[in-house]
């Protein structure tokens, strides 16, 4: 999946600087910069980033005000990384739920850490996955989703009550895009564990409820993810 970002930094080099650095995540799109407080405002509610890297300092102005601004006029808000070469900051931009708090200048594996928080947080708050096919881009809601099985660069997605869907992605692709609760339990197969009705970790075995057929679906377990199988079922529940 592709992730569009706003930069809003009134400092050149400093926003040369993070261009630079986010060149090296190819799934991060740049849709726009700010140099101001009132440019920064205006673009995040025209373009909706699902990003924003926001300056503290912004001449006069406090980037914590633009939060406030689109906080009041949009229901769709964007994850915020906050950046200043100021520690002071630090304690309101937790309180102000700002996703990750980068130093200048902006060092590449803090801001790999902090683009994977919000691949995940982004993720799991998800209700849907655009899935393209021959017919054309499709919303598929997560909760229809019952399993997915993977053949070569080939996946079927499984739904509850609707047809099955066949998509030229790699599991490994697929995987990157699913949130919490969907597991990998095999090479070839993700389940989603609402629609799970038994597990034999012995038989390596897990019993799946299908709208499609009388008898539950049985998908196997690997050795490989048996012990995240069991972390999930048996420890954690």
């Amino acid at each position: 999946m592709t992730y569009n970002y706003l930069i809003v930094e009134d400092n050149p080099g400093a926003m040369k600087n993070l261009q630079v650095a986010l060149k090296n995540f190819p799934n991060f799109q740049e849709i726009g910069t700010a140099e101001t407080l009132t440019q920064g405002i205006v673009k995040a509610k025209s373009l909706s980033p699902h990003l924003i890297f926001l300056d503290v300092e912004l001449g006069n102005e406090n980037g914590f005000d633009l939060i406030k601004e689109i906080r009041q006029h949009t229901t769709k808000r964007p994850y915020i990384i906050m950046t200043t070469a100021v520690d002071k900051y630090a304690k309101s931009a937790v309180n102000q739920d700002v996703l990750y708090f980068l130093d200048k200048p902006v060092d590449p594996d803090e801001l790999a850490l902090a683009l994977q928080k919000f691949e995940r947080c982004f993720l799991d708050g998800q209700q849907h996955l655009i899935i393209k096919n021959t017919e054309g881009h499709h919303f598929v809601l997560l909760d229809e989703i019952e399993y997915i099985t993977a053949d070569n660069s080939y996946c079927t997605i499984y739904r509850n009550n609707q047809k099955a869907m066949t998509v030229c992605k790699t599991m490994k692709e697929l995987e990157s895009t699913l949130p919490k609760p969907f597991l990998r339990v095999h090479k070839s197969y993700i389940i989603n564990p609402k629609y799970v009705q038994m597990i034999n970790t012995t038989q390596k075995i897990i019993n799946l409820e299908s709208s499609k057929q009388a008898e539950p679906v049985k998908i196997p377990i690997s050795e490989t993810y048996l012990n995240a199988v069991k972390l999930e079922f048996l420890i954690a529940k």
